[in-house]
């Protein structure tokens, strides 16, 4: 098999794989924490590990570009440069990290933050700031493993980490039952995990080592703009999912929410397919980029898009084929089957998985600056017809802003890809 498929293949399997860990661990948690904790117990679990999900973008984009120009300059054969941004990445992540941490700790365990109340709940929630910060370290290495071939490999790593410190997490939970001993748990199995990838990180590595001596500030300054446009889509998807909840919820009541959110996850299994297939291609993007520019990627640029779109346009299709039977099995008949919102909602999902393999082209390549400004521009778009056209149509009246805010920003993602590799 040629090489470079069969690093595709291999790394839509590890995709598939971390989809299939995160399914099994939403399934499993509920059950679990139930037979230790009553409800009120597990809703102020859930609450302090949503805490600290902010600190997640703590490294503001900075690990993400240094693994593009890290894949494109082995990709190049410069493996000084790759070392160079490497290990200025590091030096930012330590920086960054300890400021974080040295604000943030001495906050929870003794700031007047409401809904701490009690010394374990404070110290459960230092744990899960720690296990967060570790994490972004954790990233640094799966960036070595993407700039060397090895994508596939790097990515499964990640996977089982965060299967082993959800285990941590359950042990905890099983023998001391507290919320220290939970959180404590999963930081242990985090820092073990993270330790072992940058360990085996260093094999087979190309050239690529960890340090600080050829760590340069013009390369920080370099990465620093990209790395701000990453935190766009974020913010972005916080307005086109939280924001719409809210407005559904706001303009309809709880039982609408319900019933919205189930046709968007549905619908979102398409987006979800091909976002697996796109991000498989992240680091093979990124590869041919630094080795040709915008000529080396032309080709399996062009055939991955179309590949893409058929796959999201397919799905999609068949889901709403499939829908009064897959939502009479799921939810046991309790939500019912509206033709015009699943439609709506579907075709969202077709448009939002028709950009996933030009947004990624563009992210590999750190030409994302633009497409992150219009990412958030659409997704302010997108609430303001849903408010408006809600009011008018109903549910319906949001599928329909949803639709229309998406199928601009994909047009508009299409013809900046288009530009990129127009040179070709």
């Amino acid at each position: 098999m040629n090489p470079l498929i069969r690093r595709i293949v291999a790394a839509l399997g590890a995709n598939a794989f971390g989809q299939a860990t995160n399914i099994v661990i939403q399934l499993a948690s509920l059950p679990l924490f139930l037979h230790q904790w009553n409800m009120s117990t597990y809703g102020t679990w859930l609450m302090l590990s949503a805490m600290p999900a902010y600190l997640s973008m703590a490294d503001v984009g900075m690990v993400s570009t240094a693994g593009n120009r890290m894949t494109m300059a082995m990709g190049n054969g410069q493996v000084a440069q790759a070392n160079a941004v490497f290990q200025s990445a590091l030096v930012f992540m330590l920086v960054a990290c300890s400021g974080f941490a040295v604000l943030s700790l001495p906050a929870v365990m003794w700031a007047p933050i409401p809904g701490l109340n009690t010394l374990d709940e404070r110290m459960a929630l230092a744990a899960l700031v720690c296990g967060v910060l570790l994490a972004l370290f954790g990233g640094l290495a799966e960036a070595i493993f993407k700039a060397t071939g090895r994508y596939a490999l790097g990515t499964t790593l990640g996977t089982l980490i965060r299967f082993f410190e959800w285990a941590g997490f359950v042990l905890g939970l099983l023998v001391w039952g507290s919320f220290t001993a939970v959180a404590l748990g999963g930081l242990c199995a985090r820092l073990l995990g993270v330790t072992a990838m940058g360990v085996l990180s260093r094999q087979n590595n190309q050239g690529l080592q960890w340090g600080t001596q050829h760590a340069c500030l013009a390369e920080i300054r370099s990465m620093v703009k990209p790395a701000m446009s990453f935190m766009l889509f974020p913010l972005a998807n916080a307005i086109s999912f939280q924001g719409i909840t809210l407005l559904v919820g706001q303009q309809f009541g709880p039982a609408m929410v319900a019933l919205f959110n189930t046709y968007r996850t549905v619908a979102r299994v398409a987006v979800q397919v091909t976002g697996t297939f796109g991000h498989a291609l992240w680091a093979e993007f990124s590869r041919l980029f630094g080795q040709g520019g915008a000529p080396a990627v032309a080709k399996m640029y062009r055939r991955s898009a179309w590949l893409g779109l058929g796959i999201s346009i397919t799905l999609s299709m068949g889901l709403y084929v499939c829908g009064p039977l897959l939502l009479e099995v799921w939810t046991h008949g309790v939500v019912p089957f509206e033709p015009v919102l699943m439609a709506l909602l579907l075709a969202y999902a077709a448009v939002c998985g028709s950009w996933h393999v030009p947004r990624v082209l563009l992210m590999a390549t750190n030409q994302h600056i633009g497409l992150a400004q219009w990412s958030l521009f659409a997704a302010s778009l997108a609430f303001v017809l849903s408010y408006f056209f809600g009011k008018v149509w109903g549910a319906a009246g949001i599928g329909l802003g949803m639709f229309l805010a998406e199928a601009v920003i994909a047009i508009l993602c299409g013809l900046i890809a288009h530009r990129l590799v127009r040179a070709s």
